[in-house]
């Protein structure tokens, strides 16, 4: 069955000859702009590995993206089908398949999110990220969470 392998936030991604090209990935806090009570679109990139298994290549399968609000409200959605081309090199080599998604989305708020992927009737995953305001003047805030051992991973 087919799996979801890797799921990273990414400042930019692409997928391209089954490889993802990754520009400032890994990161789970985002400082949003806010002036004058406006908050722009962030601009971001969704970067995925799935493992298909060698009796499953040739198939297309469907994937979706989901990011939802610790409240439950589902804030983006993109789906949409993974075309898996040829044949494994033996029955035992699985196929690793590559999606990259820029995406330029508001959040409602700041606080917890969550993305999720999943593929196919396969299993799926899931990453939270959490969305600050950044004061005018472009400063950062202190890192929300000091006891959580690390303040790295900003866009």
């Amino acid at each position: 069955m087919a799996q979801v392998e890797t799921l990273m936030l990414a400042n930019h991604a692409e997928a391209l000859n089954g490889l993802l090209y990754i520009h400032g990935g890994g990161w789970s806090h985002h400082w949003r702009p806010v002036t004058e009570g406006q908050t722009p679109p962030s601009q971001f990139a969704i970067a995925a590995t799935f493992l298909i298994e060698p009796s499953e290549v040739g198939r297309d399968f469907q994937v979706v993206f989901r990011i939802v609000s610790d409240g439950g409200e589902e804030v983006m959605k993109a789906e949409g089908p993974l075309q898996t081309a040829g044949k494994s090199g033996n029955a035992d080599t699985y196929t690793r398949a590559a999606i990259a998604v820029n995406a330029n989305v508001v959040f409602p708020h700041e606080g917890a999110y969550t993305i999720s992927t999943a593929i196919g009737e396969g299993g799926g995953s899931a990453v939270m990220f959490w969305v600050h305001d950044q004061p005018p003047g472009g400063t950062q805030a202190a890192d929300p969470d000091p006891d959580a051992g690390s303040t790295g991973g900003y866009l």
